[in-house]
């Protein structure tokens, strides 16, 4: 558990390298998860493994208990029917019986104890995996975030090769060709004005002609 903690401080504390590190932190956060899913999978198996193996016990010292109960029976008749020796024989293996039975009971508690600190063990761990899904999420948000804001200052980014400086060379550009579209407008302009005045005076000098001609 403390491995995973320590684990989850370095991801934390790396975020901002991580960014612009030649790994992807999305997959290495994925396989830190995947990781700590494994180790959920094992403890949860573990768990039912040991809460099996406390039932087969249980059952075991039910059934030496059982057979106990019966030997003593078997040598309560034997003592009836004045069969000392059957009654003995009874009598020892019935205390084998309860032999097995005392040290079953005795494996009964330590399994307890151990079972009762392997459940324990198994809601922490799924608390951390549980929080370690969260800030995964958290993180990957956090990362998003900064590869976009980076993208976009390197977008802002008012350098010679910047879309920007295309943009203002090319409205600079069009100033110019309307400038000059102006320009090349008012000089066809003023040119056929002047033809106009000249065609006035031909047509003014013309009329004097004629007029001179006929006094």
């Amino acid at each position: 558990m403390t491995l995973w903690k320590r684990a989850w401080r370095v991801v934390e504390a790396n975020v901002n390298h991580w960014i612009t590190a030649t790994e992807d932190p999305a997959q290495r956060l994925a396989e830190m998860i995947a990781q700590m899913q494994e180790e959920l999978i094992a403890l949860r198996q573990g768990v039912a493994m040991a809460i099996a193996t406390h039932k087969r016990t249980e059952r075991q010292a039910l059934q030496n208990e059982a057979a106990a109960a019966a030997c003593y029976e078997r040598a309560q008749g034997a003592i009836a029917r004045q069969d000392e020796a059957a009654a003995r024989a009874a009598l020892q293996r019935r205390h084998s019986y309860q032999e097995t039975a005392a040290f079953l009971r005795n494996q009964l508690q330590e399994q307890g104890g151990a079972i009762a600190k392997l459940k324990a063990d198994l809601q922490t761990l799924e608390s951390r995996y549980s929080q370690a899904r969260l800030k995964q999420e958290m993180i990957l948000a956090r990362l998003q975030s900064a590869q976009a804001n980076r993208r976009l200052q390197e977008l802002l980014a008012t350098t010679a090769d910047s879309p920007w400086a295309m943009f203002d060379r090319v409205e600079a550009q069009l100033f110019e060709e309307e400038a000059a579209a102006e320009l090349r407008d008012n000089t066809a302009e003023a040119q056929f004005s002047r033809l106009e005045r000249e065609a006035r005076l031909e047509a003014e000098l013309n009329r004097l002609k004629i007029q001179g001609g006929a006094s």
